[in-house]
């Protein structure tokens, strides 16, 4: 329910009560779980007046419940919540023992009089007080006033029991959005949490969109001029914009933070260090040999040993430099590393010990692997072989650029089509239909090329728009992933212009990034100051 909604019913209730019995004055009073009480409606019909929410607090503060059970004296409105009683006086000012600083103030401030008082508290259907009611000064039907009989008093709680159900209703759907809010805000820190790199995407995401979506809103000229949202669609882009990773839990930690080619649980460039090492001691061997057995001279041998091992040094370095995936690989490349591959050593020991039942039934050939054998310096073998994983140290050295190989890629892409399938499990209701359309598009380009549904821009909303940016924004300007180094908001910009120039983003929403200095704002409170320097916003349009 709406607060609107709310506090119309609210006060369409208590004019009706108050109606019945002639009241000039009533006061609606609401717990919370907190404990505190506060006026939120009121109305004076002889002064023509009624006020909401915060607006009463001329008249009295929030009560801490707490605090007023220490009180010796207490007013009717805590006697009524705290001990759940009716309070009837014909005469407030006369309860001596009763605090009545609330009604002196009220007075005061309205040149009013106070008189008799009805005060009874709200309850739900569990028996807690959620809220309170008051009445004051009753009048029959020629304006004279009168007190509030047993009859009249039966009447009006009968009347407000109907303010109970509303209060409790709301207080119901409020606990049951907090809950999903919680829940959803407790999912994206899980998936952040799940790896150390990408630590608070799912938390900044958010935040970028909100600042791109309130800008777009308040577009005067331009495309975007009458792009407007209301207060469904803000809750669903929220609601969307924390949940558009989570797939992700499905994702493998070392697949989504794959810092080097090699890599999976650890950096497997150690493992091919160590046979370039018994290369090299085996080079370092073979000289001793020959150089015991005289068939050549010192010189000749030690300049043989020391061109094997640059050789093996230089071929190292390619290896090496192949795996970190910063810059694209060459036919060269692929072709040095072939040629690498072909190279072998001797494995003395067997590699069926020390692993587990699942690794021996993958490998291809267990009396090969059981004895020595030559094996190549780089190997793609059956048993690096996982389900849809292929760990093959060739096959992964030779990706071209980046990290992933082509499995690794679709996994990740993967995420976005587990998404949408979790969020379309979800149930939810019809103003938040938006949010599976919201958070499933953000890796679709407007040229159609994206994924998973190959989307147009012209089959996208505005909001998945916005997603796309906010997603690519964020991981560019993050500064704590192992696969890329920190880059200047320059850089990330000039991508940025690249991928609006190729299709790949919205361009009316990206001059309004730009325009409206969303980016800086953001890159002001969540960027470190080391990557942010001198930007002049035309440069990038």
């Amino acid at each position: 329910m709406e607060e609107t909604d709310y506090l119309t019913n609210i006060e369409k209730i208590i004019d009706l009560a108050g109606e019945y019995c002639g009241a000039e004055c009533g006061f609606f009073y609401t717990a919370t779980d907190d404990k505190f009480l506060n006026l939120e409606y009121s109305y004076n019909k002889k002064l023509n007046q009624k006020k909401y929410g915060s607006d009463n607090n001329t008249y009295i503060q929030s009560i801490f419940l707490p605090e007023s059970k220490s009180k010796k004296q207490k007013s009717a409105i805590e006697i009524s919540v705290l001990n759940n009683e009716i309070v009837n006086l014909n005469a407030i000012y006369s309860k001596q023992e009763m605090d009545n600083t609330f009604f002196a103030n009220y007075d005061a401030l309205n040149n009013y009089n106070s008189l008799s008082l009805l005060s009874f508290p709200l309850i739900n259907h569990k028996g807690y007080v959620i809220g309170g009611i008051q009445f004051t000064n009753p009048q029959d039907s020629s304006g004279k006033g009168i007190t509030f009989t047993k009859d009249m008093v039966d009447d009006i709680l009968s009347i407000c029991s109907l303010a109970s159900l509303v209060l409790e209703n709301k207080k119901l759907g409020d606990d049951y959005v907090q809950l999903m809010e919680s829940f959803i805000e407790v999912l994206a820190r899980a998936i952040d949490a799940k790896s150390p790199y990408t630590g608070a995407h799912c938390q900044r995401v958010p935040v970028i969109t909100r600042m791109l979506a309130t800008a777009a809103v308040q577009q005067t000229e331009g495309p975007l001029k009458d792009f407007e949202m209301s207060n469904d669609d803000w809750y669903a882009l929220n609601i969307a914009s924390w949940l558009h990773d989570c797939g992700k839990v499905t994702t493998p930690e070392y697949v989504v933070d794959k810092a080097t080619k090699l890599e999976t649980v650890n950096n497997r460039i150690h493992e091919i260090r160590n046979r370039f090492e018994i290369l090299r001691r085996d080079a370092h061997i073979e000289y001793l040999k020959k150089r015991l057995a005289n068939t050549a001279t010192k010189e000749e041998l030690q300049a043989e040993f020391v061109a094997n091992v640059e050789e093996l040094e230089k071929e190292f370095d390619l290896v090496a430099r192949c795996n970190t995936g910063d810059v694209a690989l060459t036919d060269k490349d692929i072709q040095a590393l072939d040629e690498i591959s072909k190279k072998q050593f001797v494995r003395y020991f067997s590699r069926t010990k020390g692993i587990s039942w699942a690794e021996r039934d993958s490998l291809e050939d267990l009396e090969k692997a059981s004895h020595p054998e030559f094996e190549n310096l780089l190997q793609n073998r059956k048993d690096h072989i996982f389900g849809q994983y292929n760990r093959g140290e060739l096959y992964n050295l030779k990706v071209r650029s980046g990290t992933i190989n082509k499995e690794e890629r679709e996994k990740i892409n993967e995420h976005i089509v587990v998404t949408i399938d979790m969020l379309k499990a979800l149930p939810f209701p019809k103003e938040l239909s938006n949010v599976v359309e919201y958070a499933g598009a953000h890796h679709e380009r407007i040229d159609g090329k994206g994924y998973p549904n190959g989307l147009t821009g012209d089959q996208m909303s505005i909001p998945a728009k916005i997603m796309a940016i906010s997603d690519i924004f964020e991981a560019l300007t993050a500064n704590d992933r192992p696969y890329k180094e920190p880059k200047k908001l320059s850089q990330v910009l000039s991508i940025m212009q690249y991928m609006k120039n190729s299709g790949h983003i919205d361009p009316d929403l990206y001059e309004v990034f730009i325009k409206s200095g969303v980016y800086k704002e953001y890159a002001d409170q969540y960027v470190s100051r080391e990557q942010i320097d001198d930007i002049n916003p035309e440069d990038y349009l």
